[in-house]
C-alpha cells in the first residue's frame, strides 16, 4: 500500500515524488556546475566517495523497510529468520538470553560489537561507516566555496538515489 498525498485534488505517491525529487536535483546539479564555467568535474574521487554516500543511503532506506514496513520485507523474503532481520524482535540478540536483565550476550553486544547482533544495528554500522569514509576521504581536497555546494548537491543526490533503491523497492 503506497502512502499518497493529495495535491491539487490527484494523487501523487512518494515513489513518484523521490522520482521528481532526484530528476529536479539531478538538473540543478547540473545547471549549478554550469554555472561554475565547468571547473566542478566528476572526478575518481568524487566517483568513490558518491558511491560510498549511495551505501549510506541505501542502509538508512533497508532500516526504514525493516523499522516501519516489515510486512513488506517479509512478504518479499518470507524466509528470513525473524531473529536476525526483524528489528521488533532482533534487537534482543544483544543480550544474554534475549533478556536484558540477564546482561550482555557477549563482551561488546550492548556497545561496539552491537553491529553484530543484528541487521537493524549492521545497517547503522553501515551507515555511518560508508558516509564518514566518504568524508575523510573529501577532506584532503580544497576547493572555492561555490563548489562546496554543488558538492552538497551530488552528496545529497548521491544519497537519495541509494536511500530510494532500498526503500522503494520493497514498496513495489
Amino acid at each position: 500500500m503506497d502512502e499518497t498525498i493529495t495535491v491539487n485534488g490527484g494523487g501523487l505517491n512518494q515513489k513518484n515524488i523521490m522520482k521528481k525529487v532526484l530528476f529536479v536535483g539531478g538538473i540543478a546539479l547540473f545547471i549549478l556546475a554550469s554555472k561554475c564555467n565547468a571547473q566542478w568535474k566528476l572526478t575518481k574521487n568524487k566517483i568513490v566517495t558518491g558511491s560510498l554516500i549511495v551505501v549510506g543511503g541505501a542502509s538508512k532506506g533497508f532500516n526504514e523497510t525493516l523499522l516501519f514496513h516489515w510486512e513488506r520485507f517479509d512478504k518479499k523474503f518470507p524466509n528470513a529468520n525473524d531473529l536476525w532481520w526483524n528489528p521488533a524482535v532482533s534487537w534482543k540478540n544483544k543480550y544474554k538470553n534475549g533478556d536484558p536483565m540477564q546482561g550482555a550476550a557477549f563482551s561488546g553486544s550492548t556497545t561496539v560489537l552491537v553491529a553484530f547482533t543484528d541487521q537493524y544495528h549492521l545497517n547503522n554500522f553501515i551507515n555511518r561507516g560508508a558516509i564518514i569514509s566518504g568524508m575523510v576521504i573529501k577532506i584532503g581536497e580544497r576547493q572555492k566555496f561555490k563548489y562546496y555546494l554543488i558538492d552538497f548537491a551530488y552528496y545529497s543526490l548521491c544519497y537519495y538515489a541509494g536511500f530510494a533503491g532500498t526503500y522503494y523497492y520493497f514498496k513495489k
